[in-house]
């Protein structure tokens, strides 16, 4: 018998153990390319052989485990169903061990969806981490809670979630709380959940209408600051609760939000009394420095075409936004347009700001068109906003006493109709020059 030395066959075990390992991890891969291991690939520089998994709460179950480290890709190859919370730790929570993680879906338009009561993706202290949707090369990437209960969410950034960004996706969510919504940034312990971008993102609903599009209530100690800019917001809207595009409830400050559209794609009807419904709603005493900008409130389409519609048989009222805000630093609301809009309502609030309103400023030092004025309504055409009450009431009238502003006046006083007939605002707002601490009281 010929002998065979040891030294080939430790060579020949070691290229069996090889290619088994790569057999059932799959061999070194290029991100961006599905090895067809699962919905689900993840892959590292640490870890370039790739791994499959069902969901992406797998995923990062692994990640927060350790198993991955270092800059960490995950390629989405294939819808999957989310049956618990993906649930994502930060970096230096216990193994967990990363310089920033990329999702991007792979190969066709994919959807992570689950009915989950509470939140579907949790980015819970996690940093630099970015979701992009791409919405290119037949790529597409949709996140999908279809809970209609009241703790449900899609998207949240949690417990100092930072300098991440969310964008090129749609985003639906059927939360029906007034403290949550389809994205939500939560409390913080140590800084806030600061830096985080949404952007160029379709946020709308999951069968029943969220109450909020996008919510925030941070911690006191250390608010949230993010940026809002370029996402279609749609179809926020509950007919018992107040609702929002975008509510920054509590304990935030300094947010940027630009080139947003907000809108309604069918008539929301509500018989329930002394609701406010908003685009924007920002209620943050204690905090300033917004940036409010090149917003457009109304139509019912991101194409600019229809009218949003509310036919409220209640004495619910509107508001495209309204702001109760520091006064320093001071706020700025530049350029934004709110147009095609129209409401009924059995409301005859004679108080300010009345039962319509384009801009409300309630509190602080807020500059409004002083570098770019605002259009409540069209510049060139009747008609843009009509609102129909029992009453003849203003519809809009100026900030309450005590809030202060800068430039154009924010809401214009218009008469509503009697019942039987329709008035329509649609000026712009006669420009005024006014100090921040020079509002008076409404005529």
């Amino acid at each position: 018998m010929k002998p065979v030395r040891v030294s080939s066959l430790i060579s020949i075990l070691f290229a069996a153990v090889v290619a088994l390992t790569l057999s059932a991890r799959g061999a070194w891969a290029t991100p961006g390319v599905c090895e067809a291991l699962g919905n689900i690939e993840v892959e590292s520089t640490d870890q370039p052989s790739p791994t499959g998994y069902a969901t992406l709460g797998a995923a990062f179950a692994d990640i927060d485990n350790g198993i991955y480290t270092g800059a960490i890709t995950i390629d989405v190859c294939g819808s999957t169903t989310e049956t618990a919370t993906a649930f994502l730790s930060a970096s230096g929570a216990g193994p967990a061990s990363y310089t920033g993680i990329a999702i991007s879906p792979v190969g066709g338009a994919w959807t992570l969806s689950g009915s989950v009561a509470g939140v579907l993706v949790d980015l819970n202290g996690a940093t630099h981490v970015t979701i992009d949707g791409l919405n290119s090369g037949g790529n597409a990437l949709t996140f999908d809670n279809t809970s209609a209960t009241a703790s449900a969410a899609t998207i949240r950034f949690s417990g100092d979630a930072s300098s991440n960004t969310v964008q090129n996706c749609t985003i639906k969510g059927a939360e029906t709380g007034a403290a949550s919504g389809t994205i939500v940034f939560g409390t913080g312990s140590s800084t806030g959940n600061v830096n985080d971008t949404v952007t160029a993102n379709t946020i709308t609903a999951s069968g029943t209408t969220p109450v909020n599009a996008i919510y925030s209530a941070g911690t006191a100690a250390f608010p949230n600051t993010v940026s809002i800019t370029n996402n279609n917001i749609q179809d926020y809207f509950s007919a018992t609760l107040a609702s929002s595009g975008i509510n920054v409830a509590s304990n935030s400050t300094a947010w940027t939000i630009t080139g947003n559209k907000f809108f309604q794609s069918a008539t929301r009807t509500s018989a329930t009394a002394a609701l406010t419904h908003r685009a924007i709603n920002i209620v943050t005493a204690n905090g300033g420095g917004y940036t409010v900008s090149n917003n457009t409130v109304g139509y019912a389409s991101a194409g600019g075409t229809g009218t949003t519609t509310y036919n409220f048989t209640g004495t619910s009222l509107y508001r495209g936004i309204e702001m109760t805000v520091a006064n320093s630093p001071a706020s700025d609301v530049q350029g934004n347009t709110v147009t095609a809009i129209s409401l009924s309502t059995t409301s005859g609030l004679a108080t300010s700001p009345g039962m319509f309103a384009g801009i409300s400023i309630l509190a602080g030092s807020v500059n409004v068109g002083t570098v770019t004025g605002n259009t409540i309504g069209s510049s060139s055409a009747t008609g843009a906003i009509t609102v129909t009450s029992a009453e003849s009431r203003p519809a809009a009238r100026r900030p309450r006493s005590g809030s202060s502003f800068a430039g154009s006046t924010p809401t214009e006083p218009e008469p509503t109709s009697r019942s039987t007939t329709t008035r329509s605002v649609a000026r712009r707002p006669r420009t005024r020059s006014r100090s921040a601490s020079a509002a008076r009281r409404p005529r």
